[in-house]
């Protein structure tokens, strides 16, 4: 197996470093796709600068690669999120890999679980995970947890796409994460390996906000949901997860 792992990245990138030391001994290539135009059409040219002084860490590495993106404002979100998953898969092709992982900055591992899980996705073509979401702070967890899974590790095969539609499994993901080449799959356990998900940590989260791929089916809720998040107390139940709740939990990757 030679495994890559891609990272979209427009804003979050506080949390890119964390995320990427949970499994950097644990995969062969690293490759960001960034960009400093969002798919809502939001600039941020400083982008590139920001992720390169994130990994300063890293450097000099030739494992670690960076890619743009640039979108095509005239189609919708998720039509620009499916175009860039797909670039980053013809990239991580031309590495080498065997198998992949698609991850963003808010996408994190923990590494013991990551390495044995990895040893067992290597039987099966699609592999998938549930996850804990996280909430405003990363000792507020959604609880319940969503009733959608992340695929996790996947082989990769010149054949291999992300596709619209298609999709014939009973497990609900993203749309824009569908691949088109699975026979044998395999959704981890809770007690194999979970995504943490800090879907809505940010150091500027009206950013995130405006920006996500999902927002444009928003509409007026927008205004709705980020008043919900800074009026956000322990005890809420939140409208933006469906009536779901919250538990305090420990800060388990020092964020």
């Amino acid at each position: 197996m030679k495994l890559g792992i891609f990272y979209t990245v427009f804003n979050g990138i506080e949390l890119l470093k964390k995320s990427l030391e949970q499994i950097y001994n644990e995969v062969d290539e690293v490759l960001i796709v960034w960009q400093s135009t969002s798919n809502r059409g939001c600039i941020d040219k400083g982008v590139y600068n920001k992720i390169i002084a994130e990994l300063k860490i890293y450097a000099p590495t030739f494992k670690i690669h960076l890619q743009e993106f640039v979108p095509n404002l005239t189609i919708d979100t998720k039509t620009n999120e499916l175009n860039k998953h797909n670039l980053a898969l013809k990239k991580l092709k031309e590495y080498g890999c065997t198998h992949f992982v698609a991850s963003a900055v808010d996408h994190f591992y923990k590494e013991s679980e990551f390495k044995t899980a990895k040893a067992i996705a290597k039987r099966f073509d699609l592999t998938l995970t549930s996850m804990f979401t996280y909430y405003k702070y990363p000792t507020w967890q959604i609880t319940p947890i969503e009733d959608y899974y992340m695929p996790f590790i996947c082989k990769l095969s010149q054949a291999t796409q992300y596709q619209k539609g298609g999709w014939g499994l009973p497990y609900k993901v993203d749309p824009s994460l569908r691949i088109n080449t699975y026979q044998k799959t395999y959704l981890f356990s809770e007690s194999e390996i979970m995504m943490h998900h800090f879907s809505m940590i940010r150091n500027d989260i009206e950013n995130k906000f405006n920006n996500a791929a999902a927002s444009s089916r928003w509409g007026d809720k927008a205004k709705i949901y980020l008043d919900e998040y800074n009026s956000a107390t322990i005890e809420s139940k939140l409208q933006y997860f469906g009536g779901r709740g919250l538990i305090d939990v420990s800060n388990q990757f020092s964020i």
